[in-house]
């Protein structure tokens, strides 16, 4: 294992380039590559009668395409970054796991700035970035990241080769998903769904963006299997559901309320849709369990750990806004008041920064240009959506529990990325897994029938049964 240490220069933006490819670097990746791709076109040919896997290769290409586009965007452009911080930091966890495993077990539990901490580290193993080991979330996508490092040599082209290919199978699961229930065209869906430049740019490489995405793209099918389904959840799969929620908790921790509680309301839709067929009762009873979750959440606002994420959502947005680090063009919301009712007033305008924003006109860098493709693109979905059949394709999300799903998973996602953000840079990577839910909603059909109910519940099992591999 190479131990490299550039963790001063990567503050002057100034790292030796030729360190992330040196001999056993390309190596290493070449292994890397020709193994991932062997192992999918292993999967794709196991599950060759299925149609849609057609799109399974262009999916991992995809997504691999784009994290190589990453990842010398932050080699040659950047020269350094968060990325690169995130790989040092994880160099230095695992030659702490090579000279004491104990001690690389007992780092997990802690970070700088944690009560009683201790650093392990020594002038063998090297310092991680201070200011990736002071933060508690960028921190643990660096131990996580740490686990690869010996299968990869520590190769920092490896490790994205192997985030592009668990990414890659993370959003062909989820789409799997989505195609079973019938309510857009598998080719189209594909689009939606694999095919996202901007998802793929930010959520493929070495990033915390990319972690979080692949848990958020998994836990679905998982967490809607064991409300759901009609088979019972296997234990290893519930492992995994449990292994997914702690990631999210550890790495950005409002991730799991935008987990869970669109669930609530696709519980709702499937409950109604099974007790009522009274449309007047339907919606009675729609309206007041709605009212009885907005209750909850009203009451959860004013307790104690809404006020503890009010206080770090303020740090965050302050520290956004305040830290020279912290580079790139930003936006305001106004004056916001971190109380519940600050909140609610900030809510229309989050809401809406964290779907459509940036304009083109705030999108002018190479960071941000695809969002200038994309914000074209949403707006015209949005006004095809609103004068099209757009009382129809209301009903539609708002029977089928998957699309109402899809509506809150967005509703919350996009106002705590819109809120908290501040740097456009910083919106545009948390809110990028949103977006193919919301062309989602905004190409739905528009036809009023019902799907089967064999076709919603009968999710195929084989795509629920194992994790990492697709069916």
């Amino acid at each position: 294992m190479k131990k490299i240490d550039f963790s001063i220069v990567i503050f002057n933006d100034d790292i030796n380039k030729l360190q992330f490819f040196t001999g056993i670097d390309i190596i290493m990746t070449i292994i890397w590559l020709i193994l991932c791709i062997a192992i999918c076109f292993y999967i794709k040919s196991i599950n060759s009668e299925k149609e849609h896997y057609v799109y399974f290769m262009r999916n991992f290409y995809f997504k691999l395409f784009f994290s190589f586009v990453f990842a010398f965007y932050y080699i040659f452009f950047i020269s350094g970054g968060d990325s690169i911080a995130f790989w040092d930091s994880s160099l230095r966890l695992t030659n702490l796991f090579y000279e004491t495993p104990k001690y690389y077990f007992q780092e997990w539990g802690q970070y700088v700035g944690s009560p009683g901490y201790v650093s392990h580290f020594t002038i063998k193993t090297g310092l991680p970035p201070g200011w990736i080991s002071r933060e508690a979330e960028g921190y643990y996508a660096s131990k996580i990241i740490s686990v690869f490092n010996p299968l990869t040599m520590g190769s920092y082209m490896a490790d994205t080769v192997i985030f592009a290919f668990i990414s890659s199978l993370a959003s062909f699961k989820l789409y799997d998903f989505i195609v079973s229930f019938g309510t857009h065209d598998y080719k189209k869906l594909a689009t939606y769904f694999l095919l996202v430049p901007s998802l793929a740019f930010w959520c493929s490489g070495l990033s915390k963006d990319t972690i979080i995405t692949i848990c958020l793209y998994y836990a679905i099918p998982l967490f809607y299997n064991l409300l759901f389904g009609k088979k019972k959840l296997k234990l290893l799969n519930l492992l995994f559901l449990l292994l997914f929620a702690n990631i999210l908790v550890n790495v950005r921790s409002f991730m799991l309320l935008t987990l869970i509680g669109p669930f609530f309301f696709a519980f709702n839709v499937r409950m109604l849709n099974s007790y009522f067929k009274n449309k007047f009762a339907k919606r009675l009873a729609n309206f007041m369990i709605l009212l009885i979750g907005f209750g909850f959440m009203s009451l959860y606002f004013g307790g104690e750990s809404a006020q503890k994420y009010l206080t770090e959502a303020e740090v965050t947005q302050k520290d956004f806004q305040n830290n020279p680090i912290y580079t790139g063009k930003k936006y305001d919301l106004g004056n916001v008041e971190f109380t519940p009712t600050g909140m609610l007033k900030a809510m229309p305008m989050a809401i809406f920064t964290g779907i459509y924003r940036p304009f083109p006109w705030e999108a002018l860098s190479p960071g941000l240009i695809l969002n200038a493709f994309e914000c074209v693109i949403l707006f015209y979905l949005t006004f095809i959506f609103i004068t099209d059949q757009r009382k129809k394709r209301i009903d539609r999300i708002r029977n089928t529990d998957i699309l109402t799903f899809a509506f809150y998973f967005i509703f919350i996602m996009s106002f705590m990325t819109g809120f908290t953000s501040v740097i456009f840079g910083v919106l545009v990577r948390l809110r990028a897994p949103l977006l193919p839910f919301f062309i989602l909603l905004l190409t739905v059909k528009p036809e009023t029938e019902k799907i089967e109910t064999e076709d919603q519940e009968n999710i195929n099992s084989d795509n629920l049964e194992t994790i990492p591999v697709v069916n």
